[in-house]
C-alpha cells in the first residue's frame, strides 16, 4: 500500500499534544511494511530546520481573494518513510503552532485551508498515487471533501480516505464568511453538509465525506454518538455510525521505558522494580518534600482544563491529605483553574507541589517517581499518560471513560488480575473511596508489586496498534465504497 498521512503536528518536528505523538509514531511503524508519506505544515521549529529537507515543488494557490506561494520540501526518513513539509512564511513562520499567549491565531482557518489544498495540489501536480489518504482532526477535515471535488476529483478517484477524530471537543468552527475562502460549491454550506448553527464546521466534512471514520479508542467511538459527549454532533455521528470505529493509540516505548530512560535518576525494569523508589527519593529531595520512600506519592500530569477533571482537586485533596500521601501536579492551561491549583498547593506546602509547566523531561521523572497516577478526565478520547504509567509501574487511578476505560483493567485482589483502579461519576466521596482503597493495598508490598508487574507487562506498542490500522486499510480497499 501507498499511504498519505496528513497532520497538523508530528513528533519530532512539532507537537502540542497527543496528536503529535500519534502522527510521529504511526507512520514510522506503518513504514515497516508499507510506503508512507507524512505531510505537515513547515513550521519554524528547530527540528524542522534540522531535517534538511530539499525543495521538490513550488507553486501558487488562490485562497479567498489572495494568492499564496507553497514551497514543498521533502526528507526521507527511511526507504519507505518520507516527510513533506508545506512551507509558507506568512502562515507558518511563527513561534506557535496554533496560537500564542493571546490565544488562537485569528487566521487559523485560512492557514490550515492553505495546508490542505497545498498538500493535495502537490500530489496532483507530481502525479503521485496513493491507496489511502489519512487525515487527522479539524485541521485536515476538508481533505476527504476536496478529494471529491474538481479539479482534484479525477486524480483521487481510486483513492480511499480515512479520517480520525482525536478529540471531538475541537471541531474547527469558524464564522460563515470563512466558507467563501474554500471556493467550494455553495450547496455545501448547508445543515446537511458543513453549516453548523450558522457557522462553518470543518469537522463535519471529515465525518460526512471520509470513507472510514476513526477515533482513538473503542469506548470513545461508542461515547461520541451520545448526547452527553457528542458536542452537538451526536446525531450526525449516529447517522454515519456504520463507518465509525475506534483503535486504541499505541505508545512509543523507545521514548517511554524506565529501563533506558535518559531523563530519570535510576533506571529500572520489571526485574529490578524495587530500584524505582530511588526516583521518588530524588524527586522528594528536588522538590523539598519531607516524605520518605514508604510514603505514597500520587502524581498528575495534565493540561489544566475542565476536560481533565481538574476542578475536582480543591474538594478532593483537603480530604485526601488526611491520609499519609503526597501529591505533585505538572501542567499548564486555563488561568482560573491554574490559580485554584496554585492556591491549593499554597495551603498544603508539606504535602503538595504544583509545577506550572509543560516539561517532557520532568514528566518522565514524575512517572518514574510516582506510586499512583491520577487521571479524573471528564472525557478522554484515548489518553497516553495512563499507558506510560503502566510501563513505569505507576498505578493509574482513572475515571472509566474513553481510552482510560479501554486501557486500564480494574484490579481484583481475589484473582490478582488487573492494572489499576477506576471510578465513575463526579461524586467526591466515591473518588476518595477508590483512592483510599488503593492506599490500603499500597501498604501490602506483595499485592502492590503484583499490580505494578501486571501493568509493566502490558503491551500497548505502536506495532500492535499499527496492525489494526493495516487491517482497516485493507478492508477499505476491498470494499465497493460509495462516496457521499
Amino acid at each position: 500500500m501507498n499511504i498519505l498521512y496528513l497532520s497538523s503536528e508530528a513528533v519530532p518536528f512539532a507537537k502540542t499534544g497527543g496528536l503529535g505523538d500519534v502522527s510521529g509514531a504511526l507512520p514510522r511503524v506503518l513504514a515497516a511494511s508499507e510506503k508512507v508519506t507524512l505531510m505537515m505544515p513547515g513550521y519554524r521549529t528547530d527540528e524542522i530546520q534540522r531535517a534538511r529537507a530539499e525543495v521538490v515543488d513550488v507553486f501558487s494557490l488562490r485562497i479567498g481573494a489572495g494568492t499564496h506561494d507553497a514551497v514543498i520540501k521533502k526528507t526521507d526518513i527511511s526507504a519507505n518513510h518520507s516527510v513533506c513539509f508545506v512551507h509558507n512564511d506568512h502562515f507558518f513562520a511563527r513561534d506557535g503552532i496554533y496560537g500564542d499567549d493571546a490565544g488562537d491565531y485569528p487566521d487559523n482557518f485560512t492557514r490550515f485551508l492553505f495546508f490542505q489544498k497545498a498538500a493535495l495540489e502537490y500530489v496532483r501536480r507530481k502525479g503521485l498515487r496513493f491507496d489511502i489518504v489519512h487525515g487527522n482532526d479539524w485541521q485536515t477535515a476538508l481533505v476527504p471533501l476536496l478529494m471529491r471535488i474538481d479539479p482534484l476529483a479525477a486524480h483521487f478517484a481510486g483513492t480511499r480516505s480515512v479520517f480520525t477524530i482525536h478529540n471531538l471537543g475541537y471541531q474547527g468552527i469558524f464564522p460563515a464568511a470563512a466558507f467563501a475562502e474554500t471556493a467550494l460549491p455553495p450547496y455545501l454550506f448547508s445543515p446537511e453538509h458543513l453549516e453548523f448553527f450558522g457557522d462553518l464546521n470543518c469537522l463535519k466534512s471529515g465525518i460526512i465525506f471520509s470513507d472510514r471514520l476513526l477515533t482513538v479508542s473503542p469506548a470513545y467511538a461508542r461515547e461520541i454518538v451520545s448526547r452527553d459527549q457528542g458536542f452537538g454532533l451526536d446525531g450526525l455521528l449516529a447517522k454515519y455510525a456504520h463507518k465509525l470505529s475506534g483503535i486504541l493509540n499505541g505508545v512509543d516505548y523507545s521514548q517511554w521505558d524506565p529501563q533506558d530512560d535518559p531523563f530519570i535518576v535510576q533506571r529500572y525494569s520489571l526485574r529490578s522494580l524495587p530500584e524505582k523508589t530511588r526516583n521518588k527519593e530524588a524527586l522528594f529531595s528536588e522538590l523539598g518534600l519531607a516524605g520518605q520512600s514508604r510514603s505514597p506519592l500520587m502524581i498528575m500530569i495534565s493540561r489544566i482544563s475542565q476536560q481533565k477533571g481538574v476542578e475536582a482537586l480543591p474538594r478532593l485533596l483537603p480530604l485526601l491529605f488526611q491520609e499519609d500521601i503526597y501529591f505533585v501536579f505538572l501542567g499548564k492551561g486555563d488561568r482560573s483553574l491554574t490559580k485554584e491549583i496554585a492556591d491549593l498547593a499554597g495551603r498544603f506546602p508539606r504535602r503538595m507541589r504544583f509545577l506550572n509547566a509543560f516539561d517532557e523531561k520532568l514528566a518522565h521523572r514524575l512517572q518514574a517517581a510516582g506510586d499512583l497516577l491520577f487521571m479524573p478526565s471528564t472525557y478522554e478520547p484515548c489518553g497516553l499518560n495512563q499507558i506510560y504509567g503502566l510501563r513505569y509501574g505507576t498505578v493509574p487511578i482513572v475515571r472509566a471513560t474513553g481510552g482510560l476505560d479501554d486501557s486500564i483493567r480494574e484490579f481484583d485482589p481475589t484473582t490478582l488480575h488487573g492494572t489499576g483502579f477506576k471510578f465513575r461519576g463526579n461524586d467526591i466521596t466515591v473518588i476518595l473511596a477508590v483512592i483510599r482503597n488503593a492506599l490500603r493495598l499500597f501498604l501490602d508490598r506483595s499485592i502492590w508489586s503484583r499490580i505494578q508487574e501486571n501493568g509493566m507487562a502490558m503491551d500497548f506498542s505502536w506495532e500492535r496498534a499499527a496492525a489494526s490500522y493495516l487491517t482497516l486499510y485493507k478492508n477499505i480497499l476491498s470494499e465497493d465504497t460509495q462516496h457521499v
